[in-house]
């Protein structure tokens, strides 16, 4: 009898537990039953239309994930976001966002009174995205939200098997719906994505006005690259002044497809050493229509990337001064003397909204209390062919308050030429540029340098980049990689904890290209048609190295292909063109003419072209079966379909001859230029500190979304119930 009884009372406590607390409370994240009024065709999620696996989950959603929802009336979460952006150009679609070792919480503002949908993908479409869809409930005011997923090979999204996003609240008001939410950086289930320091695809989309959970197909959409889990440092709290690089009131042709652009600038007049200690871009580019500029909201700017560089000390002031007074120069027919101009100050790619150095270093500005000189170099894309006004530049922010270190930046990586050659067709091809260990050794201190940040640099069709680290013959850790690399998002990564950097180390940089959709070889240079492996390097102390390359020797490059002569110059002459890096001034005077003449008509349209044109205007000589054929379409007509010739030519490129340059504050060598082999070491085979163990199972959260006292409520039934069970076993 006794037994009958705890039984009974059983059950009535359980099953009373289980019923909503109110009946207007729907069920978060449940698909509300008039779903099936709308059309099969407009939805890209609903339960008349889903496989099995789909509807069972939806269909059971109820029972195995019941969860009270927020209502609208629940104000701020009192979060403070250390991120926003915009996901729109209008600013319509804002995420704010906030992270602690294991989770991140994001804050989405839609100019909608639909449902809201963000997702998180390598790729820039929503096929095996992980997807969260919010919304809130017109009749109830009451916040719901859904996990899902996007199919492999359809444009179509369905409900995740475990529910890993937690609502932390939501409301709406005339014009906008608000959602906040959270989830695990890794939740261990198959069906969402790990957040991580990679760039993620962010993909939103917004629903018409009253789709609370109807989901039809949305009315606007986009994506944008962010890394979510990378800090940028905060700027001083001290005043800071400014000075602002500019070009001023450039024309840009609409015949040429790239520009370059140099201006040489004269920094303050600073009586003491000062700290350079962030910089911004400052984009101001106006299409010409009929004649006159005009501003256009939704214009794209052509400038593709900035680099200022300090210029190496020269007595002539009077000449500086006049360039300093310049509109500036093309980048081919710029005077020789500006090559001094090398060690980089600041460094900005599109994508990028700056940079603020770490509180510990700056880089020095007026250090000798004279008149110091820097150039600033602009790369414009105009492949649209756009006739353009353009005053862009850096806003550089200095202060008199110095850091603790002087600090430099140092550019590694593949040397910009047209040496540097990726085959078409191929889904993972690489290419490398080595910095020496001959080169650190001789210009690096005995306690070598600690490196604090890198920006990594490559055109559209790479898609990882990593600064890999070697000493003696082991890898140790990679200081810096970006495994979804996307060219509209180039932000300088900080290294966490920094990296000591000795003397005799090496450094390699290494980008892996995808260019399957393309038809064609792709040449290293400064066009956006064009590619580029480059890292950008944040450390102190201050050296006098400012650059660090290699390229693939000229013999060997045109051996690899097969190439072994050509008519009217030999392959001495053919290295000595290279190496000039456009400048003609350097050349033997007979050389002068046979270089302009080879890259007139292709600098007219490329700019600096690093030797394409001459690739075109090539002819082979030798071997036999390639004469008479400009090297260009030599290369055009290789067989790159076939993987044992790709495969070949990349090991031979990669793992073969390197030339190295190292290249000093005052444009003189640091070492000797040398031919070396590809440093023999130990390769790592991970570069975590540390795996997560999954089990690719839910991580469930504790809900911040119960209604007030329902926890209470729960924990008082099972008091109760363990009185009457001891009260009746008493009797």
């Amino acid at each position: 009898m006794h037994l009958q009884t705890v039984l009974i009372l059983s059950a009535l406590f359980l099953c009373d537990a289980k019923l909503p607390r109110f009946k207007q409370h729907t069920q978060p994240n449940d698909l509300p039953s008039n779903t099936a009024q709308n059309s099969q065709s407009s939805r890209i999620l609903q339960t008349g239309n889903k496989n099995e696996k789909t509807s069972r989950i939806v269909d059971q959603y109820r029972t195995r994930h019941r969860r009270e929802s927020y209502a609208s009336n629940s104000y701020e979460s009192g979060l403070i976001w250390a991120h926003a952006e915009r996901l729109d150009e209008n600013g319509d679609v804002i995420l704010r966002w906030v992270n602690t070792d294991s989770t991140i919480t994001f804050r989405l503002e839609a100019r909608t009174r639909g449902y809201v949908a963000l997702g998180f993908n390598s790729a820039r479409n929503m096929r095996g995205a992980d997807l969260v869809v919010a919304w809130v409930d017109d009749r109830y005011g009451n916040a719901q939200i859904l996990d899902c997923h996007g199919l492999a090979f359809d444009d179509r999204a369905v409900a995740d098997e475990v529910q890993n996003y937690e609502m932390v609240l939501g409301f709406q008001n005339d014009t906008h719906t608000i959602v906040e939410f959270r989830r695990q950086l890794d939740t261990c289930d198959r069906q969402d994505f790990v957040i991580g320091e990679d760039t993620t695809q962010i993909l939103w989309a917004l629903g018409p006005e009253g789709s609370d959970g109807e989901l039809p197909k949305h009315v606007e959409s986009g994506s944008r690259p962010l890394r979510l889990l990378q800090p940028l440092p905060k700027p001083d709290t001290i005043p800071l002044k400014h000075w602002d690089v500019k070009i001023n009131n450039l024309t840009i042709p609409h015949v040429m497809a790239t520009l370059f652009w140099c201006k040489v600038f004269k920094a303050p007049e600073l009586t003491k050493k000062h700290h350079i200690v962030g910089y911004q871009p400052l984009i101001d580019s106006r299409p010409i229509r009929n004649g006159k500029p005009v501003q256009e909201k939704n214009s794209l700017s052509p400038v593709h990337h900035m680099v200022l560089y300090e210029c190496a000390e020269d007595h002539d002031k009077r000449q500086w001064n006049e360039w300093s007074e310049s509109s500036g120069f093309f980048g081919p027919a710029r005077p020789g003397e500006l090559a001094t101009c090398v060690t980089p100050i600041a460094a900005w790619a599109m994508g990028s909204k700056g940079e603020f150095l770490p509180e510990n270093v700056g880089i020095p500005l007026g250090e000798k209390g004279g008149v110091s000189y820097y150039m600033l170099e602009v790369h414009y894309d105009n492949q649209a062919l756009h006739e353009v006004l353009d005053s862009s530049g850096i806003r550089i922010h200095y202060t008199p308050a110095l850091r603790a270190h002087d600090a430099a930046l140092l550019g590694a990586g593949v040397g910009v030429s047209a040496l540097h050659v990726i085959p078409p067709k191929q889904n993972a091809y690489r290419t490398v540029g080595i910095c020496s260990p001959e080169c650190t050794n001789s210009t690096m201190p005995e306690d070598g340098i600690n490196i604090v940040s890198v920006l990594l640099h490559a055109h559209g069709t790479a898609r990882k980049i990593s600064l890999k680290h070697i000493r003696g013959t082991e890898e140790l850790p990679r200081i810096s990689e970006e495994n979804a690399y996307d060219a509209r998002y180039q932000q300088s990564r900080i290294v966490p904890g920094g990296r000591k950097f000795f003397k005799g180390d090496t450094l390699i940089t290494e980008c892996t290209y995808d260019t399957t959709s393309r038809d064609k070889p792709i040449l290293g240079g400064y066009s956006a048609s064009q590619e580029m492996c480059l890292s950008f390097i944040l450390y102190y102390p201050r050296t006098e190295l400012a650059g660090c390359y290699s390229m693939t020797p000229v013999v060997e490059f045109f051996e690899t292909f097969g190439v072994q002569e050509f008519y009217g110059l030999n392959m001495m002459q053919v290295e000595n063109i290279f190496l000039s890096s456009g400048y003609v001034e350097n050349l033997p005077t007979e050389l002068e003419a046979i270089i302009r003449d080879h890259s007139a008509e292709e600098t007219a349209m490329q700019g600096d072209d690093q030797g394409v044109g001459l690739m075109k205007d090539l002819v082979i000589k030798e071997p036999l079966e390639f004469r008479n054929k400009t090297f260009m379409a030599h290369l055009n007509e290789m067989p790159w379909h076939e993987p044992l010739l790709t495969e070949q030519i990349e090991k031979t490129l990669y793992r073969g001859w390197h030339m190295t340059f190292c290249k000093k504050r005052d444009d003189s060598w640091g070492a000797p230029i040398q031919i070396q082999n590809y440093p023999n070491y130990t390769e790592i085979t991970s570069n975590d500190a540390s795996e997560k163990s999954c089990n690719y199972k839910s991580v469930r959260l504790h809900s911040k979304t119960n209604t007030t006292g329902s926890s209470t409520i729960n924990k008082l039934q099972s008091a109760i119930l363990a009185v009457w069970i001891l009260v009746i076993i008493a009797r």
